[in-house]
């Protein structure tokens, strides 16, 4: 296999300009791509095209281990970065990149960030454990994807980190941790999803899915862990909806083993899907998955399968949607063990959190943790409870 050399080029691009650059733009078939270092400077009204090896990676090419990085300064720019190539096939690798957006002094701009393609993976392609970074503010709506804009075949994702990061003013974004839609046998990577609010962010929100916009075919999803940490404090901040695999799950799609944690306002918390779509009773499987709101008062929905809802003190005014009935969204009999976890509120025994459960006026059973923090459970009465389904 022949080996590409590893470059190093940095570029400003002047205003009003359509740029693509690609770091191996002259790549052979079934070449490995040099471990290059891209850096642009983008100063306004651009489109630009960032590219760490080349257009496509076809057959048993290989991209390099990449440093993608795009400064954004004025406003009205539109960037795409693909850590390896525009698309993948047969049995092309994915190097590991680092790929960066930066924003932090600009307005109304937007990045999308590819660990591997912003295109289609298909076929046996596999990405990279790519680490994927945006950084930005003034008014900017973002995406972060660790793999590519669509996974099809046995196409497999990398074990990606996302790191979306609001510097100031309003901004949001949007992260998935492997594509924007799997189909086929596609497969999903491990990966991890993090959304910082900083210091100074005003007004923002966004979705993290785990792995994809939608679930399909025989596709499955990775074991991944998404996060929301918090360290502005504004009441006036929006909420985020955090998945752990696909905003749709349909035909035979499973789930992965997700850990979630919400961050200070009011987020929807999902273990595997919103909606499901099944080719048969029970042919889609969920997850078991850990789901913690953290603070806000959040709404809950664990999916198929087994999961753990966590409760820390200060969690809000929470409702969880489906315990225990995750499995009838799929159409599936099979009985449901999930658990409420509040050991964090220090009760001596199960006797203690029984005697501050009751029904609301719809039957609902509603949890008293203390005069603040609540969990009402939709659709199970208060006598349906037992020992077994808290940690305490």
């Amino acid at each position: 296999m022949r080996h590409l050399p590893n470059d190093t080029i940095t570029l400003t691009i002047p205003e009003i300009s359509f740029e693509t650059l690609f770091g191996d733009p002259d790549f052979p078939a079934n070449a490995h791509g040099g471990n290059d270092t891209l850096t642009i400077n983008v100063e306004g009204m651009t489109f630009a095209n960032l590219v760490g090896d080349a257009a496509s990676l076809l057959d048993r090419s290989q991209g390099g281990n990449d440093t993608l990085t795009v400064n954004i300064e004025g406003s009205l720019n539109t960037v795409i970065v693909d850590g390896d190539a525009q698309s993948m096939s047969g049995h092309a690798k994915g190097g590991n990149d680092t790929v960066t957006g930066d924003s932090t002094n600009s307005l109304r701009n937007g990045f999308s960030l590819y660990g591997d393609a912003e295109g289609a993976m298909s076929d046996h392609a596999q990405g990279g454990n790519d680490t994927v970074i945006g950084v930005f503010g003034g008014r900017s709506l973002n995406t972060l994807v660790g793999d590519a804009g669509t996974m099809s075949g046995d196409a497999h994702g990398g074990n990606d980190t996302l790191a979306a990061f609001q510097t100031n003013q309003d901004g949001s974004a949007v992260l998935y941790g492997d594509a924007v839609g799997m189909t086929d046998r596609a497969q999903g990577g491990n990966d991890d999803l993090t959304f910082t609010i900083g210091s100074d962010a005003q007004n923002g929100g966004g979705g993290l899915y785990g792995d994809a916009g939608g679930l399909a075919g025989d596709a499955r999803g990775g074991n991944d862990t998404l996060t929301v940490l918090d360290l502005s404090g504004h009441l006036n901040y929006e909420s985020f909806t955090m998945i752990g695999d696909a905003y749709s799950m349909s035909d035979n799609a499973h789930g992965g083993n997700d850990v979630l944690t919400g961050g200070s306002y009011a987020d929807y918390v999902v273990g595997d899907a919103l909606h499901y779509t099944p080719a048969a009773p029970g042919s889609i499987t969920g997850g078991r998955d850990i789901l913690n709101g953290e603070g806000g008062d959040d709404e809950m929905w664990g999916g198929p399968n087994n999961d753990v809802f966590v409760f820390d003190r200060g969690s809000g005014q929470d409702l969880i949607h489906d315990f225990d009935q995750g499995n009838k969204a799929v159409g599936s009999t099979v009985t449901e063990n999930d658990l409420i976890d509040v050991y964090d509120y220090g009760f001596g025994d199960w006797a203690a959190l029984k005697s501050l459960i009751d029904d609301d006026s719809s039957g609902n059973a509603v949890i008293h943790l203390t005069a603040s923090d609540t969990i009402t459970l939709q659709g199970v009465h208060s006598a349906d409870l037992h020992a077994t389904d808290f940690i305490v």
